[in-house]
């Protein structure tokens, strides 16, 4: 796999850019009421999580408004951390949205569905309170809590 370059050819895109770069579309996608234009980050976001992977994902045409997701979900990578009261969980984002996270991580065995933690992913200015929901292998869904 090539490490992803910068547009000036003056080597490659440290980890901790790219990841700022997700934040920041990941945010402008869901500070926005605007359906088309959530979606144009989201897909800006995509092309920026599969850069130097493999090549930009084609356009899948729109889909119709009705079938649009109210908050869409953005491909970012970076650490987080969920703390579910003495303990803390540590891993990676997979994906955020306005209403919660995927979060990849070893385990999770003790974590119960209907857990409320805090979650806190690097780059993010506040940490949000989160409930977990779904619990895979290597992997707890959560949404915010209000």
């Amino acid at each position: 796999m090539e490490p992803v370059t910068m547009a000036d050819g003056a080597g490659p895109v440290p980890d901790e850019e790219l990841n700022a770069k997700l934040i920041a579309c990941w945010q402008a996608a869901l500070n926005t009421d605007d359906p088309d234009e959530s979606q144009r980050w989201v897909d800006m976001a995509e092309w920026l999580a599969h850069r130097g992977d493999q090549p930009a994902p084609a356009s899948t045409g729109r889909r119709p408004a009705t079938e649009r997701r109210r908050f869409p979900r953005v491909p970012v990578r970076s650490t987080a951390l969920l703390a579910l009261g003495d303990r803390v969980i540590r891993g990676e984002t997979i994906n955020l949205s306005r209403t919660g996270a995927c979060f990849a991580c070893t385990g999770p065995e003790g974590v119960e569905v209907g857990a409320v933690g805090v979650f806190s992913v690097r780059g993010w200015v506040e940490d949000r309170a989160a409930l977990v929901v779904a619990l895979e292998p290597g992997q707890i869904r959560l949404t915010w809590s209000v």
